[in-house]
C-alpha cells in the first residue's frame, strides 16, 4: 500500500517532522554522469485515492543521436531511506533517437485513475506516490550495493530520498508526475535542476512521435486546470479549463480518459496568437450519478505538440452521517464523494466533528463523523451541510481505521443554536468503534496510566483502572498471560489535548505540579478520535471539550516507612547519571572529556546530562531521594563507567547535603564491564563495616558485570553479602539473534542473553561470594530489565532465590517500578538467598519516579522543582532486614563494679579488677565479652583478646553467667604517659 504524504492525518508533528527532514539529505550519491539514456518521467500513486492514473509507470528516453539496444538493462526502485533494489529486466529493444519506452509498475486499485495503456514493458515495481528512488542499471538483476555503483546509467531520487544526483528532485502526487525537463533532453546530473512537478504528459511509449532533441527547442503547452470539480448529486457544474503555448498555437481540446456519459467539453475557444491562451468548459451535466471521475483533457496545438491535465470530477451522494459510518469496520461509501448534515460538536486544530442530531438509533452505526480540514465561520452547535470525500484513515500500524471526510468541497452553515446530548459510556463495557466521531461522557472513572508523552504530544493513556504488565502476574505464553493481554488491549482510551502538535503549555498539571500515573479522572467529556498515539500504534482518543478534573488518587508520598529491623538497604536505577556530559565538559569545568565505551572515549558515548545545567538539577534530585531512603546500604545502578570518579563525586555530594560524613563508597570491584554504565554501592560505615574487597563477574555475557560486596552489621555483628546486578535491557533489538528476537510473549528482545545472565550467576558468581564470605546470606537486587514471572525471574526463583516484592508488596498491590506503554511492573527486584529470607522483615517500592511525567525530570528546565520526584525513571527498593546477631549488648542485665587500679613499680603496669553480676532472672549465655569502649589515647589494654569496632574487649573465662551470679576480670594497662585511665565498661554475648 503506498502511502502519500498528503493523506496523513492527523498532521505531522513539528518534532518528527523536522528529524526527518535532517535525516533526508544524510547520504548523497555521486551523479551516474550524463547519459544519452535516461529517465524521463516517473509515476507513482497508481490506483491510489484520488490518482489521476491507475498504475505506476517509470518512462525512458533516448536523448542522444544513435540507437541503444536495451538488452540486459533494467529499472529499478529503492524506497526514501532504503538500501535493497527491486529490479524489473527490459526486454531486448532497439531504441531510435528521440524515441520513449514504458514500463508499467503496480497498482494498488486498478479501477482508479485513467488507464496508462499499452505497456513497452510490463513490471510489477510498486513505487511512493511522493518519495524514493529510481535507477537505470546497466544490469537486468536487482543491484546489490545502496548506491548501485557502477551499475547505474541514470538514476533519480525525489522527495525525501537519501540518495540523488546533486540535489533531489521534488515530489510527485496522485496528480503529478516528475518529467526531466524539455522533454527529456535536459541532463545536468542534477535531479532538482532536470525534473519538474507537473501533470502527467502521456505516458509516453515506443509508439509516440519521436522527440528529436537536436531540433530546436519548442516550448510546451502549458495547462491550467483545477485539480477537482465538485457537484451535489442532481445538480450541474461546469469548470474552465486553459492552455497557452509561448511559441505555438493552443488550438484544440479533446477528452481522452473513458468516456462518461454526462461529462463533455463545451465549444473550444482557440488562442488567437502564438502565446495566447485557449480555453473550453468542462461541462458536467446532473444526470451524472454519485462517484469520482478522473478526467483526462488534452489540448493540442498547431505543431503537433499536446499536452494533458486531469481533472477529478466528484458528484457527492447526499446520505446521513449514520449510513456514511455504517456498520462494518470501514463504510460503506469509502473512496466516493458524499455530501452530509450534522451539528458541529467539537472543534480542533485542523478539523471539526459533527454529529446527526437524531441518529437513527441503531446500536451498531456511530451518529458521528470527523471531518479532515477547516469548518469555516461554523462554531460549535451549528447545524452544516459537508461535502467532501469519505475515506478510511489508517495510522502507522493501527489494526484499524477511522472513517472521516477530507477534500471538503463545502461546509454550509444551515442553522444554529442546537444542542447534542453527549453519549453516556463505559470504558471497560463499551466497544468504542461504535461511538466514532460522537460527543461521550464517561462515567466511570478512569485511571491515569502512563503520561511520558504529556509534553511533546498533550496525551495521557486512561484506563479502567492500573492496567498491569502480563507478564509481571503470569508465566509468558499461558493462556492467562494471553487474556490479559488482550484485556490491556481492550481497556485503554486515550486523553488529548485537541491540537496535533507539541504543545506550548503542558497541560493536565495540577495545582502540584504534576499529574501522576494512578491519579483519577471522571465525568470526562470530549468528541472520540481515533489516531496515532505517542511510543507507537494507535488509540481511540478522547479530545476534550469541557476541562477534565483530576483527583489526585496517587499523590506524592515521602520514603516508605518499613517494619523495624537492624539494617535498611536499598536499590536505585539513577538513569545515567554520568559527571562527564554530553557537551564535552564535566562537573569540575573541564573542556574536551569524553565518556569510555568498550575501548573509545568519545563525548559521544556520554550519557545523561547535556550540560553543567542540567547535571545540577540531576544531581540534586538523586541527592534527594537517597537523603529520603537514609538506607544503610544502597545499591546504585547505571553510574558512569569511569572508575569511582562518578560514584565518589556523588558520595561526597550526599555527604554535603547530610551535613557530614555519613555515607562512602565501595572501591570498584576488579571487572566492570565494557558498557558506559556500571553497577556501584554506597554504605553508612555507622551502621556496617566491609568484610574483604568487592568482587565481580567480567564474564562476556555480562557487558555489566555483577558487584558483590559482603557487610558485617556494626550492631551485632551479623553479615550478608549484597549483589547489585543489571542485566542486558528489552530494548535496541538491532543485532538480536535467534532466541533474542521479539517472540511476542511479552519479554521482548534479548530474553535469551538475560536467561544467561542470570545462569552465570546462579552457577558461578552467587556460589564465589558464599566462598568468599563464609556466609549463606545473599541479598540479590538490581534492574533486571524483566518482569515479575519472565524467564530469569522464573530462574531466579526455582533454584533458590525469594522474591520479596512478591513476598510483601504484592498482597498490598500491584508491584511496579516501571510504567512503559501505559502498563506497569516491576523489573527492579529484591531476591533472598533462603537462609536470608527470614531475616528480611519488609519491603516496600517508592513511587518517586515512575509515576511522574517524564516532563518534569532534569531535561526540564521550565517545570523542574528540586526534590526527589521524577529523579530517574525506575522506582527503588526499599527493604528492612533483621539480621540475626552474632553478639547482644548484655550491659543493662548485669551490675559492673569496677575496682580501684594499683600501679606495678617494676613494670609500670596498671592492673585493675572488674565484676560483673547478673541482676536478671534468665542465665547469659556466652560465651561473654568484656568490651572497654572510649578508652582514651595513650592507653593500652595489654590483656585483650581482641577489638569490636575500635574498642578493645576480653573474653570471660565463664560459659554463662546464671541469675545473681558474678565473674571477675582483671585489666592490665600500659600508660606511659600516666593519663586518667578512663572507659565504659560494656558487657556481650556472642562472637566477635
Amino acid at each position: 500500500m503506498k502511502m502519500l504524504v498528503g493523506s496523513i492525518h492527523p498532521p505531522v508533528r513539528l518534532a518528527v517532522l523536522a528529524a526527518l527532514l535532517a535525516a533526508a539529505g544524510a547520504a548523497l550519491a555521486a551523479p551516474a554522469g550524463p547519459s544519452d539514456l535516461v529517465i524521463s518521467q516517473v509515476y507513482g500513486a497508481g490506483g491510489n485515492n484520488g490518482a489521476a492514473w491507475n498504475r505506476d509507470f517509470i518512462e525512458l528516453f533516448n536523448r542522444g543521436s544513435t540507437t541503444i539496444n536495451l538488452n540486459g538493462m533494467s529499472v529499478q526502485y529503492q524506497s526514501e531511506t532504503g538500501t535493497t533494489w527491486q529490479a524489473t529486466k527490459l526486454p531486448d529493444f532497439a531504441l531510435k533517437p528521440g524515441q520513449y519506452f514504458l514500463v508499467g509498475g503496480a497498482t494498488n486499485n486498478a479501477a482508479i485513475g485513467a488507464d496508462i495503456g499499452a505497456q513497452d514493458q510490463t513490471g510489477s515495481l510498486n513505487l511512493s506516490g511522493t518519495t524514493g528512488k529510481v535507477a537505470l542499471a546497466r544490469v537486468g538483476t536487482a543491484m546489490t550495493t545502496p548506491d548501485g555503483g557502477n551499475d547505474v546509467i541514470d538514476m533519480v531520487g525525489f522527495g525525501g530520498a537519501n540518495r540523488f544526483e546533486t540535489a533531489v528532485a521534488p515530489s510527485p502526487s496522485t496528480v503529478n508526475s516528475i518529467q526531466r525537463q524539455r522533454e527529456g533532453c535536459v541532463d545536468t546530473d542534477n535531479n532538482a535542476a532536470d525534473f519538474f512537478a507537473a501533470p502527467v504528459v502521456g505516458p509516453r511509449r515506443t509508439s509516440t512521435p519521436l522527440h528529436l532533441c537536436g531540433a530546436p527547442e519548442q516550448k510546451p503547452i502549458v495547462p491550467n486546470c483545477p485539480a477537482a470539480a465538485w457537484a451535489r448529486m442532481n445538480n450541474a457544474t461546469s469548470a474552465l479549463l486553459t492552455a497557452s503555448d509561448e511559441d505555438s498555437i493552443v488550438n484544440a481540446a479533446s477528452i481522452t480518459s473513458a468516456a462518461v456519459p454526462g461529462i463533455t467539453l463545451g465549444a473550444f475557444t482557440p488562442a488567437a496568437a502564438v502565446g495566447g491562451t485557449g480555453s473550453v468548459s468542462l461541462e458536467v451535466d446532473a444526470s451524472v450519478a454519485p462517484g469520482i471521475y478522473p478526467v483526462v483533457v488534452r489540448f493540442a496545438n498547431n505543431d503537433a505538440q499536446n499536452a494533458s491535465c486531469t481533472v477529478s470530477v466528484k458528484i457527492a451522494g447526499v446520505h446521513t452521517v449514520p449510513q456514511i459510518q455504517g456498520s462494518g469496520p470501514t463504510s460503506p461509501y469509502n473512496n466516493t464523494a458524499q455530501s452530509t448534515e450534522g451539528v458541529v460538536t467539537h472543534k480542533v486544530a485542523g478539523a471539526f466533528y459533527i454529529q446527526d442530531p437524531v441518529g437513527d438509533g441503531d446500536p451498531t452505526t456511530s451518529d458521528g463523523i470527523y471531518v479532515f480540514g477547516s469548518a469555516g465561520g461554523a462554531m460549535v452547535g451549528d447545524l452544516v451541510r459537508v461535502t467532501g470525500t469519505v475515506t478510511e484513515y489508517t495510522p502507522s500500524g493501527a489494526p484499524r481505521s477511522l472513517t472521516e471526510i477530507k477534500d471538503l468541497l463545502e461546509v454550509t452553515r444551515l442553522g444554529s443554536g442546537y444542542t447534542i446530548a453527549p453519549t453516556n459510556i463505559e470504558l471497560h463495557n463499551a466497544d468504542l468503534a461504535r461511538y466514532e466521531g460522537m460527543l461521550v461522557r464517561v462515567t466511570t472513572p478512569l485511571t491515569v496510566n502512563q503520561n511520558a508523552f504529556l509534553a511533546d504530544r498533550g496525551e495521557l493513556v486512561l484506563s479502567y483502572g492500573r492496567r498491569e504488565v502480563p507478564t509481571n502476574r503470569y508465566r509468558p505464553g499461558t493462556p492467562e498471560a494471553r487474556a490479559m493481554a488482550a484485556a490491556n488491549d481492550a481497556n485503554i482510551l486515550v486523553l488529548d489535548d485537541n491540537i496535533f502538535t507539541t504543545p506550548a503549555t503542558v497541560p493536565y498539571l495540577g495545582e502540584d505540579g504534576t499529574v501522576r500515573s494512578g491519579d483519577t479522572v471522571t465525568d470526562l467529556i470530549g468528541a472520540l478520535d481515533y489516531g496515532s498515539i505517542g511510543g507507537s500504534g494507535a488509540a481511540f482518543k478522547l479530545q476534550p471539550t469541557q476541562t477534565p478534573t483530576f483527583t489526585r488518587t496517587n499523590p506524592r508520598e515521602p520514603a516508605p516507612q518499613l517494619a523495624p529491623g537492624n539494617l535498611k538497604v536499598a536499590s536505585a536505577n539513577v538513569l545515567n547519571f554520568f559527571t562527564t556530559f554530553t557537551d564535552g565538559t564535566d562537573a569540575w569545568g573541564r573542556t574536551g572529556q569524553g565518556c569510555a565505551l568498550g575501548n573509545k572515549v568519545l563525548a559521544s558515548n556520554c550519557r545523561g546530562a547535556s550540560n553543567m545545567e542540567e547535571f545540577v538539577r540531576q544531581r540534586d534530585k538523586i541527592v534527594a531521594a537517597l537523603v529520603g531512603m537514609d538506607a544503610d546500604v544502597v545499591g546504585l545502578m547505571e553510574l558512569q563507567n569511569s572508575g569511582d570518579t562518578t560514584v565518589g563525586y556523588l558520595v561526597d555530594q550526599l555527604n554535603a547535603a547530610l551535613g557530614s560524613t555519613v555515607y562512602a563508597y565501595v572501591p570498584q570491584p576488579p571487572a566492570t564491564g565494557t558498557d558506559a554504565i556500571r553497577v556501584g554501592m554506597i554504605y553508612k560505615p555507622a551502621s556496617v563495616s566491609l568484610v574483604g574487597g568487592a568482587l565481580s563477574d567480567g564474564a562476556s555475557v555480562n557487558n555489566r558485570p555483577p558487584m558483590a560486596q559482603t557487610f558485617k552489621a556494626n550492631n551485632n555483628g551479623a553479615k550478608f553479602s549484597l549483589i547489585v546486578n543489571h542485566l542486558k535491557a528489552k530494548s535496541g533489538c538491532s543485532g538480536a539473534g535467534a532466541g533474542d528476537t521479539d517472540s511476542g510473549d511479552g519479554q521482548s528482545c534479548w530474553n535469551k542473553t538475560r536467561v544467561q545472565q542470570a545462569q552465570r550467576l546462579l552457577d558461578y558468581f552467587i556460589p564465589l561470594v558464599v566462598a568468599t564470605s563464609g556466609d549463606p546470606d545473599v541479598l540479590v537486587v538490581g534492574d533486571m530489565n524483566a518482569h515479575g514471572f519472565e524467564d530469569p525471574i522464573d530462574l531466579y526463583t526455582t533454584n533458590g532465590l525469594v522474591n520479596e516484592i512478591e513476598r510483601f508488596v504484592r498482597p498490598r498491590d500491584i508491584p511496579y517500578s516501571y510504567v512503559f506503554d501505559g502498563q506497569s511492573g516491576y523489573l527492579d527486584h529484591a531476591l533472598a538467598s533462603t537462609s536470608l529470607d527470614s531475616q528480611v522483615v519488609d519491603v516496600a517500592e517508592w513511587h518517586n519516579n515512575a509515576d511522574e511525567p517524564t516532563a518534569l525530570d532534569y531535561k526540564q528546565q521550565d517545570l523542574y522543582v528540586n526534590g526527589p520526584y521524577r529523579a530517574s525513571d525506575h522506582d527503588p527498593v526499599v527493604l528492612s532486614l533483621n539480621l540475626t546477631p552474632l553478639f547482644t549488648d548484655m550491659t543493662g542485665s548485669v551490675k559492673i563494679a569496677q575496682g580501684g587500679l594499683t600501679v606495678n613499680r617494676f613494670t609500670g603496669k596498671y592492673s585493675g579488677t572488674v565484676t560483673f553480676t547478673n541482676t536478671g532472672t534468665a542465665p547469659i549465655n556466652g560465651p561473654l565479652q568484656f568490651v572497654l569502649a572510649g578508652l582514651g589515647d595513650g592507653v593500652t589494654l595489654d590483656n585483650k583478646s581482641g577489638d569490636m569496632n575500635g574498642a578493645p574487649y576480653i573474653t570471660l573465662q565463664n560459659a554463662s553467667l546464671a541469675p545473681g551470679a558474678s565473674v571477675s576480670v582483671t585489666t592490665t594497662f600500659s600508660n606511659p604517659s600516666k593519663v586518667s585511665i578512663v572507659y565504659t565498661p560494656k558487657l556481650y554475648s556472642g562472637t566477635f
